[in-house]
């Protein structure tokens, strides 16, 4: 007889109780996470010769080495900590959403309040507050918002900042807020209108806005403005987009609230679409591709704790394709989330069936788009290794690149790209921690040995490593693939030509000059040139630009940082967490310097003895600073 395996051992003490259950490999890496009201019953299934019928699960066992369980008091437990789990391991043979735990942006105005704020929010909270969306396209709300504010000039500031002014600021100034801060500037009753205009404005009752952006936009044009007339006309269709009223409706109206899910799958490819109406109209749809052999009704379950798994803007109906199982504890556990009733419904006749063919529809539609595009995608990828004589096709591209300010600050971008598109989740940030001088070649070795000696430890490495810049950073880093012994890995940089007889910017045209690209092999002494037209040329300097692009806020965020120091640093008693309350209490480090002592010893986490401190230490600007203040307010001596 054979001896049972730790797996089998494992398996065989199962508790017969509701929860979790947690494959592993022998690297004790998450293969798979699992939830069930029985334990021990649902895992004993996994070795059944055959398993359960789920073509994944012969794929899993191969790999799983040992198995752990979570028990919980009830099954909608386990469905939360199964939806934690998944989220924090994103195991393989789960389904996991390319989402950041946010939802649609959407509009929140306290109406409460007497001068109302607009702000933008991923999440839907039962507050008292009016919400407005949500929107598809955060971009093209961001500019609606930026041209709405210059014709309803709200406030900006939160609330604190607002209590605290003794004058208007700069936006005032500029024209985008009515500087309700200032009592005499504007009334309640005339904000009030303001509000109502805008509000009426952002739900497409009123077009005035959308009808002057027209005037001026061909205005611009007659008047050969051209840049004036193109920046209109993007504005003009980001409001409309924003503001359009929808036509589409949700069948009856009696839920206003309802989501569409359709699903489709070809072999282990799956698309769902989610069609969502609010007030009984279409107002926005989300798609979400998978590679996955997990039974329809297990991914769709997946997929719901995790689309909504953040709360948002929750449906009052749900329209799935599929009876799931544990359904029931599924509706309480979203309607827990929504703080109202919601349903999963599987119509079977009516208008609800024809919008749920609507979903299928589109998710067939969908799955067809995404596979001619994966094909154009994938011919991109193969060009562009045959085109720098790559060993491996580049799936998965990773490009680095340096920046700093003389030496200083110096800070490195990794970003990568799966399939020729951004995959923002891999994107990484490096301080440079080996030297403090400027040297280029030194910090581009040290990001590489960092990333190569974590991939080669965890494993993810990529096909291709992208260097930004000429053979001497291609030399450090092929260094230090020879001192790991990195194999499998393709590496090229891009330089720009130095031919500097065409200059960066033509001054007659006033455009940027593009010079000629060149790529970099290690082995070869003359560089690769691609023909400039080359759309894997086209790839490449995308993903340079894009490395260099992260790599430059990154640096901007770290002098800033480093540039805002204040007094404040100084005080013994006053460390990075203090510093931060004072500051978050009072809205600024000026604020702070002009905080009289009965207000000091009035802020969170500040006792007397620490506020008599601060309030003498910073004695010597709180002066200049009211001194400034003074000068900037004192009226003009009157000509004699």
């Amino acid at each position: 007889m054979n001896e049972p395996t730790p797996l089998e051992r494992q398996v065989a003490a199962a508790p017969h109780e509701p929860g979790c259950y947690i494959f592993k490999d022998e690297r004790d890496k998450v293969l798979y996470v699992g939830k069930a009201k029985d334990i021990a019953a649902r895992v004993r299934s996994y070795l059944r010769p055959g398993a359960d019928g789920r073509p994944h699960i012969p794929f899993l066992m191969q790999q799983a080495t040992r198995v752990e369980f979570v028990v919980m008091r009830n099954e909608k437990e386990a469905l939360v900590l199964e939806n934690n789990l998944i989220k924090r391991f994103r195991p393989r043979f789960n389904i996991v959403l390319a989402t950041d735990d946010k939802t649609f942006l959407s509009v929140r105005m306290d109406m409460r309040h007497d001068f109302p704020r607009v702000t933008m929010v991923h999440k839907y909270k039962r507050d008292g507050a009016v919400y407005f969306g949500p929107y598809h396209s955060s971009a093209a709300l961001y500019k609606t918002l930026e041209v709405l504010k210059r014709v309803f000039p709200l406030r900006l500031c939160s609330d604190h900042v607002m209590a605290n002014r003794s004058r208007p600021c700069v936006y005032h100034e500029i024209g985008v807020c009515c500087a309700p801060c200032m009592p005499a500037m504007i009334s309640k009753e005339n904000y009030a209108q303001l509000v109502k205009d805008f509000v009426r404005t952002l739900q497409g009752k009123d077009d005035r806005v959308l009808r002057d952006l027209q005037a001026r936009m061909q205005q611009a044009a007659t008047d050969l403005e051209f840049e004036q007339a193109a920046d209109l006309r993007d504005k003009l269709q980001a409001v409309a987009t924003t503001t359009q009223r929808q036509r589409a409706t949700a069948g009856d109206n009696a839920v206003f609230n309802r989501d569409v899910v359709g699903l489709h799958r070809e072999a282990d490819s799956v698309c769902v679409v989610v069609l969502m109406y609010r007030e009984g109209k279409l107002e926005n749809t989300s798609t979400h591709h998978f590679k996955s052999l997990l039974p329809d009704d297990e991914l769709l379950s997946q997929f719901i704790e995790q689309f909504y798994g953040t709360g948002g803007n929750l449906p009052q109906e749900v329209l799935i394709p599929l009876d799931l199982e544990g359904q029931q504890t599924l509706e309480a556990w979203l309607s827990e989330k929504a703080e109202s009733k919601v349903s999963l419904i599987r119509p079977q006749r009516g208008d609800k069936v024809q919008m749920l063919e609507l979903g299928t529809v589109n998710a067939r539609h969908a799955m067809k788009v995404s596979a001619e595009t994966e094909q154009r995608d994938k011919q991109l990828l193969r060009d562009l290794q045959q085109a720098a004589g790559l060993e491996k096709l580049p799936a998965r591209m990773e490009c680095y690149d340096i920046s700093h300010s003389a030496g200083k600050e110096t800070v490195a971008s990794g970003v990568c790209f799966l399939d020729g598109k951004p995959a923002k989740a891999h994107y990484r940030k490096y301080k440079i921690k080996s030297h403090d001088r400027n040297d280029d070649f030194a910090s581009m070795e040290e990001v590489l040995r960092r990333r190569l000696q974590r991939g080669l430890a965890e494993g993810g490495l990529p096909d291709l490593i992208v260097i930004d810049g000429g053979p001497g950073q291609l030399g450090r880093v092929q260094k230090v693939f020879d001192e790991l012994n990195v194999i499998g890995i393709d590496l090229i940089s891009l330089a720009k030509s130095r031919d500097r007889s065409a200059p960066a910017w033509d001054r007659h045209t006033d455009k940027e000059v593009r010079t000629a690209e060149r790529v970099f092999v290690p082995g070869r002494t003359e560089p690769i040139t691609l023909d400039p037209r080359s759309p894997a040329l086209f790839l490449l300097v995308r993903i340079r630009d894009e490395a260099h692009r992260f790599a430059i806020t990154f640096h901007r965020l770290q002098k800033r940082r480093e540039g805002v120091s204040s007094s404040l640093d100084s005080i013994a008693g006053v460390g990075p967490k203090k510093k931060r309350a004072l500051i978050r209490h009072f809205g600024s480090p000026n604020s702070v310097k002009l905080a009289t002592l009965e207000q000091l010893q009035a802020a969170p986490g500040i006792n007397a003895k620490l506020a008599q401190v601060i309030f003498d230490t910073l004695a010597g600007e709180r002066a200049e600073l009211l001194a400034r203040q003074a000068a900037k307010t004192a009226k003009p001596a009157p000509d004699a």
